[in-house]
């Protein structure tokens, strides 16, 4: 093989390479406005009453609401939830407030929930759920999923991925008022 091929053949591996890297990296759609979401009849649980009913994002919002679409089988939701509980817990108050939206049945989900001893809402979209993420940003339906709205349910931010307390943290600062 000659020295030009060798050439060749490395150059075109290197545009495959950074092809299929530009195909697969995880990407959302910037989203302004979440109506879709916000309007969504999305199923709820009360396992301690043992009913259920349908309800909406928009009859949760609070004067900043993190929206966080998870499932039980994906376990980065799972680690962010009792970080995004703590957080609820001492900022519910400020106006603070976090939306689980489960990609999942209540019958699967609840006993994780009761697990983690999860007190914000959730709200369960098991056969709407890939609709809704793609309706919102993340056309590939990766989890975990979130959005921060205003009170007026306006996007001011969103995240594919997990979320830390210093991202939280951040966002109290910069859109609650004290």
């Amino acid at each position: 093989m000659t020295n030009q091929n060798k050439v060749l053949l490395l150059f075109i591996g290197i545009v495959a390479f950074t092809v299929g890297i530009a195909l697969n990296t995880s990407r959302t759609a910037p989203v302004s406005e979440a109506s879709v979401l916000l309007n969504a009849k999305l199923e709820t649980s009360d396992a301690a009453t043992g009913t259920s009913g349908i309800d909406s994002v928009q009859n949760n919002l609070s004067d900043l609401t993190l929206i966080n679409f998870w499932a039980t089988w994906c376990s980065p939701c799972r680690e962010e939830m009792p970080l995004f509980e703590a957080m609820y817990r001492l900022h519910q108050k400020e106006g603070f407030t976090v939306i689980g939206v489960a990609i999942d049945n209540p019958s699967r989900s609840q006993p994780f929930l009761d697990s983690m001893d999860i007190s914000y809402p959730i709200l369960y979209a098991e056969k709407t759920g890939m609709q809704l993420l793609e309706k919102t940003g993340n056309a590939q339906g990766l989890l975990p999923y979130s959005l921060l709205l205003d009170k007026n349910g306006n996007v001011v931010d969103q995240v594919l991925g997990k979320i830390d307390e210093a991202q939280i943290r951040a966002w109290l600062e910069a859109y609650l008022v004290d």
